[in-house]
């Protein structure tokens, strides 16, 4: 049993913003079916880590309500964030985890997971495993009757997360069952589909057996999935007249018919607060309220949480933290206590969205916005709802996530900005006496240091979590470019729109274009060097994927996608530094233009082989058959992204490419797994990058897009999430046979498709 190995973990946890932690040994799921196990993902584990975070309870109290009011609120949104908060924190455990020598998997917080039964596992809207289960296994909980997980700190106000680890960690002693739950009722009388009445199979059994062999069990209603996700999932209209009978077939009848309204605040959770924390408070809300600290609102308030608000802000990429006076906005007509009573002011959490440079290519600054807005909406996010717990354990009420209050607030905070950047916020309201106070968290400009630029973005990239940073000179990657160009300019590219929605039939518009491929100065005039950030992904979550007894791909896509968010945000940090002293920078995920996107429940991400030449040209490793980057530490587990600079940076040496010869040449699993045969070996090319010989295996993007980006065939992992879709073209790809594919897409499903990418998950070097 590793005590200071489970001390290290509890303490990074927290760090990362988990309000609780727990650890399970792998007994406890011996019951669990063998399909959504971990030791069904993993065969090797030993422990099973769970980490909760807690809703604020205004957002909770104050928001939604009974039937349709349950559609409409604003603060509450900050669930969103706190699923991707609770990815940051699996993703980080595990690969801490991989980095200490063990074995990890992380499991994403939600949204993947098998619509309906699949094989011998009967069980609708399964997971890879159930985080709820496990934080009953891990200690933290008890099963309520209403099927959420009850903590005695927060009742049902959790979501969860989990990491399963071969590693030895002093488990966490269950709770005894059946303490937290006093079967009030309330959530059987406030659900808007009257899911505990109406299509209810009996009761379901929750058995744990510890390692003393004492059996736990927890008994809560055995309810009509289908039913509970009307409202909640499907987004239909809670209004409207709900059918006594529920199935998939009669959700997309309803969604043809009448569409989606918007999502719904779980009543459930709404009114479950367990005995001992519950009271009720008239004047706040007619629903229980939570018992918590709560601190009289006539003291001052610490000094402390104006140092908590800049290193939140700092942590996670604000610019600028602004408090504003309730009696300020009540001025321009917004009265703040109609929002949450008591209130006193609002904290705007901010930051510069940098464009790209105005010698960008039109075609290419959409690019960099991408990833410069996916990396301020993420860090904004764990800001906004970081800082408005931290307020709460003072004892204060918060509300964060209130847009609609940007109107009253962002024209009064000034900001002298470069052409084209632009700001975004987050605001958060509370009742807790702040000061009014306007600050930046970083110096602007001028920025100077006694080390060399490099090893500053080196380590503001290291901080922020990458791996590895290697620099090309522009020349490099010219030459490679040249070398490509004759290969690839000019393939034909298929795109899809559906004009239809969600869990709609699927109406497809295929358009094409031709592949062309870029240079730096595309990117930026005067361009002079190339960065490339590379961050790694548990190993473990590519050798697992789809592998009997689970057949899980919900780790491997959850790992692929969350290193792109991970590198959204490092790549941020560096783009800022290098503007502080001066220099200009464009970030891109796929500088060349090689890349090709896979799809997955968690939307678009960047292909394996992204940026896999210009890392290659950066000196972070070496090419495989597969168009994926080998690394000596990592393997072919790691992602990468881009940043074109004005700056000059000692370049990095091109390393020998041995693994081709040593591995590549006697292996081809790559090219033998692809369902596709999109790796076209016969037609290979060598690339010479600074005086080293690469073997370059072309792919056929449009084969290959059949079954990453599109999943009309499911041999490539979308067979394991159940998936009966197999559809192969007849020859050449082509937007007549791409389109007839993407009508006979299945409703459900289609907005969560599943790959596992063969070309990696087979390939030894993972």
């Amino acid at each position: 049993m590793d005590t200071r190995m489970t001390q290290r973990i509890k303490t990074l946890a927290h760090e990362l913003g988990a309000d609780l932690v727990g650890f399970a040994n792998i007994g406890r799921f011996d019951e669990a079916p063998i399909k959504m196990s971990p030791k069904g993902i993993m065969p090797t584990a030993k422990t099973v880590i769970v980490c909760a975070i807690h809703h604020p309870d205004a957002a909770i109290e104050l928001e939604g309500g009974e039937h349709g009011d349950s559609q409409i609120f604003e603060s509450y949104s900050v669930q969103y964030t706190m699923n991707t908060k609770l990815d940051h924190i699996s993703f980080t455990i595990a690969r801490f985890l991989d980095n200490n020598g063990y074995d990890a998997v992380p499991i994403v917080s939600s949204n993947i997971w098998r619509y309906r039964g699949y094989k011998e596992l009967d069980a609708v809207f399964s997971p890879d495993m159930s985080h709820i289960y496990a934080s009953v296994c891990a200690g933290l909980c008890e099963m309520g009757w209403n099927g959420l997980a009850l903590s005695p700190e927060y009742g049902p106000r959790n979501r969860f997360v989990s990491i399963i680890t071969d590693a030895e960690l002093e488990p966490t002693p269950l709770l005894p069952g059946g303490t937290l739950c006093d079967m009030c009722g309330e959530c059987i009388r406030y659900c808007p589909t009257d899911a505990y009445r109406k299509e209810v199979n009996g009761v379901k059994m929750l058995n744990i057996r510890d390692a003393d062999g004492k059996v736990y069990t927890h008994r809560f209603a055995n309810k009509n999935l289908w039913r509970c996700a009307w409202g909640e999932h499907f987004e239909l209209d809670l209004d409207g007249d709900i059918p006594d009978v529920i199935d998939e077939n009669v959700i997309i009848k309803r969604e043809a018919e009448k569409g989606r309204r918007g999502g719904e605040m779980g009543v459930c959770l709404k009114v479950c607060v367990p005995k001992d924390l519950r009271f009720r408070d008239e004047a706040y809300s007619k629903y229980n309220r939570r018992r918590r600290l709560f601190t009289d609102p006539a003291l001052p308030v610490s000094r402390e949480i104006y140092d908590r608000m800049s290193c939140i802000g700092l942590q996670y990429h604000a610019d600028r933290i602004t408090i504003v006076s309730g009696e300020k906005l009540l001025e321009k007509g917004c009265d703040l206590t109609k929002k949450l009573p008591g209130a006193r002011n609002v904290v705007v959490v901010s930051a510069v969205v940098p464009a790209p440079d105005q010698s960008t290519q039109t075609g290419l600054r959409g690019r960099h916005s991408w990833v410069a807005n996916n990396a301020v909406s993420l860090g904004l996010g764990f800001a906004n709802y970081d800082i408005a717990r931290e307020i709460e354990k003072m004892g204060y009420s918060v509300l964060p996530n209130m847009r609609s209050l940007r109107p009253y607030v962002e024209p009064d905070i000034h900001w002298d900005l470069a052409e084209g950047d632009s700001t975004a916020s987050m605001i958060i309201v509370t009742d807790a006496p702040l000061e009014e106070r306007d600050w930046f968290l970083v110096q602007q400009d001028g920025e100077e240091s006694a080390l060399p630029l490099k090893t500053v973005l080196t380590d503001i990239a290291e901080q922020y979590g990458a791996d590895m940073l290697g620099v090309a000179p522009v020349s490099r990657i010219d030459d490679v470019v040249a070398q490509l160009r004759p290969i690839k300019d000019g393939e034909v590219l298929f795109h899809v729109q559906d004009k239809n929605g969600i869990f709609k039939v699927f109406d497809p518009v295929v358009t094409e274009s031709a592949r062309k491929l870029f240079t730096p100065a595309d990117y930026l005039e005067g361009a002079k060097s190339v960065l490339v950030i590379g961050i790694s992904y548990p190993g473990e979550a590519a050798r697992r994927a789809g592998r009997e007894p689970a057949e899980a791909v919900g780790p491997f896509i959850f790992a692929q996608s969350q290193a792109q968010n991970e590198l959204s945000m490092i790549g941020y940090e560096v783009v800022k530094a290098l503007r502080r002293v001066g220099k200009k920078a464009v970030m891109t995920r796929d500088l060349i233009g090689m890349g090709s996107p896979i799809s997955s429940p968690r939307g678009e991400y960047s292909s394996p082989f992204d940026c896999s030449f210009e890392a290659a040209a950066a000196g972070l490793g070496e090419l495989t058959y597969s168009g994926s980057l080998y690394t000596e530490a990592y393997g072919v587990n790691q992602k990468f992204i881009c940043i074109v600079t004005d700056a000059v940076l000692e370049a990095d040496p091109v390393l020998p490419n041995t693994i081709q010869e040593d591995v590549c040449a006697a292996c081809r699993q790559c090219i033998a797994a692809c369902p596709m045969n999109a790796l076209k070996e016969a037609d290979a090319a060598e690339i010479h990058i600074d005086g080293n010989i690469f073997r370059y295996v072309p792919l056929d993007t449009a084969s290959c897009q059949w079954a990453s980006r599109y999943v009309l065939t499911n041999a490539d992992g979308d067979d394991c999430l159940g998936s009966g879709l197999h559809i192969m073209p007849n020859g050449k790809v082509t937007a007549e046979q791409l389109s007839e594919g993407l009508k006979q897409r299945d409703p459900i499903t289609k907005f969560r498709p599943g790959n596992a990418e063969k070309c990696i998950t087979e390939c030894p070097l993972a």
